[in-house]
């Protein structure tokens, strides 16, 4: 068996591994009246969002090694250590030891099942309908097949998201059994900002954080991630920095869902390019914070005219490619909201997203990107590999609706190095 280790040093190195998860029973575990507290704005079909996935993850397989996250965790579970550890984090203290002892005498697939689809309460303890709270035990993983915010591949670390919902918390609790017992993959150094005693209103989340070289971060600031979840990480890494780092915070809107990451508004396509939200940029309300941590110095800070001028100060020279064109401000939201600005690269210039963009599609075109249909590349009729530079785009009615796109359904374990 092949194990990988974290190694992620950029947004867009060749990717060697990958880990997704497929939209399961958790979906159709959501009905309205619980639909805000799983953080949907919709219900979704379980057949219509697996059939969709099933084609992003063919395109995926067709150019790295593609885990499932609920293999992973059935690995985890295989080892009574920590399948005790495991469940004994994710069920509250107030429950008793009868649900515990069915729990863990369930085979390691059907606790898998059980952890991710969601345990109802027993029969006699149903009092009510009105909240998840009251239905589950363990409150379905609705949001597990956005595999990007629980956990972070962080140069050869991996970090734990502090989520800002509770209805999330479980994803975290069971990537960082995965990173620490799995035999597929493992990280060395674990950052797990609920061991501890972290800011108590810290939070963050890997749709904000972005690799971009050995030296430099990007993360966004706003709804789900915080200046104290910044302070946390650049104070986890400070010990393994020789030379400075910088830390580029991207101030976000927070008055819509759709801006819940930095990956939503901004994504690094490659060397050369990068997808953004013109909006964003062309706004002075929010602001780029440039942190430098030298080890020989220590840290300063200063803010920079936006994030691209930045990157470029970093030698790294994007240019932006904007999101339905960046000329019409309105086709520019509509697209945005349907994640037109949320691209996984899984090579330099190389990249998937949702084709219900067509202006984002055409932009990308404009600037060289070939357009592949995820249909084409899954039967083999074309491949990314034939190409310098190709957008994949994969057809989205249902994935969409949870409010994210590939680079939120993707988390990535090893990429090839960069040569800048």
């Amino acid at each position: 068996m092949t194990r990988y280790d974290v190694n992620v040093h950029s947004e867009f190195g060749e990717l060697e591994c990958v880990v997704v998860h497929t939209p399961g029973a958790e979906v159709e575990n959501m009905s309205p009246d619980t639909v805000k507290e799983a953080l949907y704005n919709d219900i979704l079909s379980l057949e219509y969002t697996r059939a969709e996935h099933s084609f992003f993850k063919g395109v995926l397989n067709k150019v790295s090694h593609v885990l499932e996250v609920e293999d992973l965790l059935v690995e985890v579970l295989d080892n009574i250590e920590a399948r005790t550890q495991l469940v004994d984090n994710l069920l509250p203290q107030k429950d008793n030891n009868a649900l515990r002892e069915e729990l863990l005498a369930q085979s390691s697939t059907q606790l898998a099942k059980s952890l991710l689809e969601g345990t109802m309460l027993p029969n006699l303890l149903r009092t009510g309908y009105a909240n998840v709270e009251e239905r589950y035990v363990l409150p379905p993983l609705y949001n597990f097949y956005f595999m990007r915010d629980a956990s972070i591949s962080v140069y050869n670390s991996a970090l734990i998201g502090r989520m800002l919902s509770h209805v999330r918390w479980g994803e975290a609790m069971i990537m960082s059994s995965i990173f620490s017992q799995s035999k597929s993959v493992h990280s060395p150094h674990v950052m797990n900002p609920y061991v501890g005693t972290p800011a108590a209103n810290m939070k963050i989340e890997g749709g904000d954080v972005h690799i971009v070289r050995n030296d430099v971060l990007m993360i966004g600031c706003g709804l789900r991630t915080n200046m104290a979840g910044v302070e946390y990480l650049l104070q986890q890494l400070k010990g393994s920095m020789n030379s400075p780092l910088h830390i580029l915070v991207q101030e976000l809107p927070t008055y819509r869902d759709s801006f819940i990451h930095l990956d939503m508004l901004f994504t690094l396509l490659g060397p050369e390019h990068c997808m953004a939200y013109k909006p964003l940029l062309d706004s002075p309300e929010y602001r780029t914070l440039h942190i430098c941590y030298d080890p020989a110095k220590g840290v300063r800070s200063w803010y920079e005219e936006n994030l691209v001028e930045a990157l470029h100060g970093l030698g790294i020279g994007v240019e932006p490619v904007y999101c339905a064109g960046g000329d019409n401000l309105r086709a520019a939201m509509r697209e945005q909201f349907h994640s037109g600005a949320n691209f996984f690269a899984f090579a330099p210039h190389k990249i998937i997203g949702y084709d219900r963009n067509p202006r984002t599609i055409e932009a990308l075109h404009k600037a060289g990107f070939e357009v592949l249909t995820a249909s084409d590349v899954v039967a083999g009729k074309r491949h990314p590999a034939d190409y310098a530079k190709c957008v994949v785009t994969i057809h989205s009615a249902e994935l969409v609706r949870g409010g994210g796109g590939a680079r939120c359904m993707t988390l990535p374990i090893s990429r090839k190095p960069v040569a800048w």
